[in-house]
């Protein structure tokens, strides 16, 4: 029998399936002794690990790092003005919480 989440509950599960794969966290033994359905076990687990505060920080400071491609593969993509352009050097990954400032 399925219990009803609370509403807090069905985003914390919602966050924690867009973000984290439950199944390869476990097989590594990061979730070990942990079931699916532990969902604030999971969250305590990553905000220790990450030292959050709380698990929603995951993803709201943006990281800037190098990627590298093999010659002739750096991604491209067309701007709205209709000019071809490539991927930046350095990609602003997350960042989601700077967007609303």
């Amino acid at each position: 029998m399925n219990k009803k989440l609370s509403e807090d509950d069905r985003i914390l599960k919602e966050f924690l399936d867009d973000h984290f794969d439950f199944y390869t966290l476990r097989k590594v033994g990061f979730f070990k002794g942990l079931k699916k359905s532990d969902i604030h076990q999971q969250a305590e687990r990553i905000c220790k690990f990450f030292g959050y505060e709380t698990l929603y920080e995951y993803g709201a400071k943006a990281i800037y790092a190098h990627i590298s491609y093999a010659d002739g593969h750096r991604p491209t993509f067309v701007k709205e003005n209709g000019q071809l352009e490539q991927t930046p050097f350095v990609e602003k990954f997350g960042g989601w919480m700077e967007d609303m400032l």
